[in-house]
């Protein structure tokens, strides 16, 4: 209210926001809320990429440990080699042997060739033996964990393994002036002469997850390795 010459006048100020200035703040806000939503996602991301990449690398070192006092074949069952060393036939020895059914058993590098500790549907290579996993550098199962921290058990109180996780190995033999070349389990160099179980191992180990809602299992981390003759 308002005094003039010709008396009081009213003056009327407006009510509230008009359609465009609501609008405005409506688009405001949805791309502030858009932002932080997306801002959020993507550490969730970030945060599960880096815990999925910390565990690999932590179960692919646990095989490395394990195998750290294996010799390169099996000293006891006289190693790999050929039945009919002339006819360079029959050739025995390499990969797991059929009494080896626990990852506890395995006592030489070869054994581990083709193996795979957990049950991921996809490998990278050839398989010769399915077993629990993943496993720790003492070849114990790696156990899934209740809400309260305690290891989840089957009824025969066998430890779960923790879900997703797979070791995948593979060894291979190569030549000792090239440790990119690698050759056939059964090959034997003429000259320079190199018996067949004489060559230097390259072994690798392929950390695989399979999250639940995922049809295939997707390598995380791998580690690489040479073991000398």
């Amino acid at each position: 209210m308002r005094e003039t010459a010709h008396g009081t006048t009213r003056t009327r100020t407006a009510p509230g926001f008009t359609l465009i200035e609501t609008s405005l703040s409506l688009i405001i806000i949805s791309v502030g809320v858009l932002a932080m939503v997306s801002a959020q996602q993507a550490f969730l991301r970030k945060n599960a990429w880096s815990t999925n990449a910390s565990t690999a690398t932590f179960l692919a070192n646990e095989i490395r440990e394990m195998t750290r006092s294996f010799s390169l074949h099996d000293p006891f069952s006289g190693g790999i080699y050929f039945q009919d060393p002339v006819a360079k036939t029959g050739f025995t020895g390499w990969g797991p042997e059929t009494s080896e059914t626990t990852a506890a058993d395995f006592d030489d590098l070869d054994d581990l060739d083709g193996v795979a500790l957990g049950d991921a549907p996809n490998l990278p290579g050839a398989l010769s033996l399915r077993l629990p996993g993943p496993v720790d550098a003492a070849a114990r199962i790696i156990p899934d964990m209740s809400w309260n921290g305690q290891p989840v058990v089957d009824a025969a109180n066998n430890p779960v393994p923790v879900p997703g996780w797979t070791q995948y190995i593979e060894v291979e033999k190569i030549l000792p002036g090239d440790y990119t070349n690698a050759v056939a389990d059964n090959f034997e160099q003429a000259a320079p002469f190199i018996a067949v179980d004489a060559f230097p191992l390259r072994v690798t180990v392929h950390v695989l997850y399979q999250g639940p809602l995922e049809t295939q299992a997707k390598e995380v981390a791998k580690a690489v390795w040479i073991v000398p003759r």
